[in-house]
């Protein structure tokens, strides 16, 4: 009797997952799309599916920028939790792992890794 709620929670998912399933197969589309199958990646359509192509050197440092600030972010969210908590000395150590972050960012900026200016011959295979 303990698990009642559960079970009958159980059988609402099973329920409405076979009825939302049904319908889509009574309401979808019945024809298939032309380009159904067609292989699409971040906005860009493939002309030459193979292993051995490359990509800018950009798209790297980008993705390593992004997973700096995601750690950034990540750190921040439990410390607005507990900062009342933390004190004086939760706040400076907080300003200063910012500010070593800003830097970071100020650096990539000067360096030139958010310019995406791409020269035309390098499109051209």
């Amino acid at each position: 009797m303990d698990y009642m709620g559960l079970l009958i929670f159980l059988g609402v998912m099973v329920v409405l997952s076979l009825l939302l399933i049904s319908l889509n197969s009574l309401l979808g589309p019945k024809t298939p799309e032309s380009m159904e199958d067609y292989p699409y990646e971040c906005g860009v359509p493939l002309y030459d599916i193979s292993a051995q192509s490359t990509f800018h050197q950009g798209y790297y440092l980008l993705g390593l920028l992004l997973l700096l600030f995601d750690i950034e972010a990540a750190f921040l969210f439990p410390w607005t939790v507990v900062y009342k908590h933390l004190g004086i000395f939760g706040f400076i150590e907080m300003f200063l792992f910012v500010l070593i972050l800003t830097y970071g960012l100020l650096y990539a900026w000067r360096k030139g890794a958010l310019d995406w200016q791409f020269e035309e011959e390098e499109y051209i295979d």
